[in-house]
C-alpha cells in the first residue's frame, strides 16, 4: 500500500517539529561564548583586580581608608551588577565568577594612590570602548561603570 499524499505531509511536518531544536553542538560539548560574554568576563576580572588592588593598598596604607574605602565599595557594587548580568551554562553571561587576583601595594602612599589612579584610568578607558561592541543595555551599564572610574582617577589626583 503506498501511503497517502496526507501520511506524507504529516510525517514531514512532525520531523521538521522534532528537528527545529537541534543544534550542531555535540555531547559534552558547550557552545562557545558570543562576544558579549566574553567582554563580560574581561570587565568582570577587571572589576576583581581593583578591588584586589584597593585591598592590597588598604592593607599596606590604612591611613588611606577614609578616602578610599568608599571608591573600594563602588567597584564591590559594579561586580555584583556584572554578576547579575550572566546564567551559568549559557551563552548570554559567563559560565563561571572570575577568581580574586591579587595585587601588590606599592610601600609609599603617594605611590599606593598612583597606581589605583593609574588602574581607574586603564579601566574608565577599557569601559569607553567596550561600549561600542555591546547591546545597548550592556552598552549604558558599561558606560555608567566607565563614568564613576573616571571620576574615581579624577577625586585620586
Amino acid at each position: 500500500m503506498t501511503p497517502t499524499r496526507r501520511a506524507v505531509l504529516g510525517v514531514s511536518v512532525a520531523a521538521l517539529v522534532t528537528t527545529t531544536g537541534c543544534t550542531t553542538v555535540g555531547p559534552g560539548e558547550a557552545p562557545s561564548p558570543g562576544p558579549e560574554v566574553t567582554l563580560l568576563d574581561g570587565v568582570i576580572e577587571n572589576e576583581a583586580a581593583l578591588i584586589a588592588l584597593y585591598d592590597a593598598v588598604l592593607a599596606a596604607h590604612p591611613g588611606l581608608g577614609g578616602r578610599l574605602k568608599k571608591l573600594r565599595e563602588h567597584h564591590v557594587q559594579h561586580l555584583a551588577v556584572l554578576k547579575r548580568h550572566y546564567v551559568p551554562g549559557s551563552t548570554s553571561g559567563t559560565a563561571t565568577p572570575a577568581p580574586r587576583p591579587s595585587a601588590a601595594a606599592p610601600r609609599t602612599e603617594s605611590g599606593a594612590l598612583g597606581a589605583i589612579r593609574s588602574a581607574e584610568r586603564k579601566a574608565a578607558s577599557a569601559r569607553a570602548d567596550e561600549v561600542r561592541r555591546v547591546s545597548p543595555g550592556l552598552s549604558q551599564l558599561l558606560a555608567s561603570i566607565g563614568a564613576c572610574e573616571a571620576g574615581h582617577a579624577q577625586e585620586l589626583t
